[in-house]
């Protein structure tokens, strides 16, 4: 049992299943029949609002309580972070690996963890932004991206001085009646929105629209190398961000709603339970 300073934090002991080698067929087009051997199961007691994963492959889960757990690509329960406020973690994203940047939508802030899922304070987003802010995620450059709802722009603002840097209007690039932004990362230089309705849209690192990826349906998502993969149905599918190349991935399981991959792991999140599948 670890010990933590943090009076916020508590680990709690995981309980895996140990579980009879379960085989499922993948389904990959252009890629000979693989199988997938489930290695761990857990069960969760809150559904998860949502998930991310850093460079070493630990996968981070915040449930619909507030509470974020970090586990190993074992399964094993690493951390545990209990926020003073409760509130729903709107996107948390962890790609950085030193440090996890959690977004809550209803109160407008933001807040960084460590590795050890230590918390900093609580901040408001710059004044500057005086709209209601539907995503805000970190850029490449740790400064902020985010979706201005008020006036439908991304901006860009730099966090050492709180100053916008960019505002790119999203209905000049993208005409629709409606909008329904569910998740945006930036990754290799480029950032990506989705929106279940229209599909991805594709910025580059000026704030630029460079494109509209047409996957529609699409909730969450995240890469892996060159692709961008998502759950839709009891298929992970993948697209290749650069030639527009797909595969799919079939899982037995309808009841996942993300998915996350590092490698020849694929760690699927239903509302009660995460699975573990080894590649073979």
């Amino acid at each position: 049992m670890w010990n933590l300073m943090d009076s916020n934090l508590s680990l709690r002991p995981l309980k895996v299943k140990h579980l009879l080698t379960f085989i499922i067929l993948i389904s990959v087009q252009g890629i000979s029949a693989q199988t997938l051997t489930k290695t761990a199961s857990i069960n969760l007691t809150t559904p998860p609002q949502t998930v991310s994963i850093d460079r070493q492959g630990h996968f981070y889960v915040a449930s619909q309580r507030g509470d974020i757990d970090k586990y190993d690509k074992a399964g094993n329960l690493l951390y545990h972070f209990s926020p003073s406020k409760n509130g729903n973690v709107t996107l948390i994203e962890a790609w950085q690996g030193l440090r996890v940047f959690c977004y809550y939508q209803d109160f407008q802030q933001y807040l960084f963890l460590d590795r050890f899922l230590n918390s900093s304070e609580l901040y408001r987003l710059p004044s500057q932004v005086n709209s209601f802010s539907l995503l805000v995620t970190l850029s490449g450059d740790d400064n902020l991206w985010l979706i201005d709802a008020q006036n439908l722009s991304l901006k860009k603002i730099d966090l050492p001085t709180n100053e916008m840097i960019i505002d790119t209007p999203l209905n000049l690039n993208v005409p629709s009646s409606e909008y329904h932004f569910s998740h945006m990362r930036e990754y290799q230089n480029r950032l990506f929105i989705s929106d279940p309705g229209q599909g991805v849209l594709v910025f580059d690192r000026f704030g630029n629209f460079t494109e509209l990826m047409e996957l529609k349906g699409i909730n969450y998502f995240s890469f892996l190398q060159n692709e961008l993969y998502y759950l839709k149905g009891n298929k992970v599918m993948f697209v290749d961000v650069y030639n527009q190349n797909k595969k799919e991935i079939e899982l037995a399981d309808l009841s996942y709603q993300f998915v996350l991959m590092e490698n020849s792991l694929v760690i699927c999140f239903a509302n009660d339970k995460i699975d573990i599948y080894q590649i073979n």
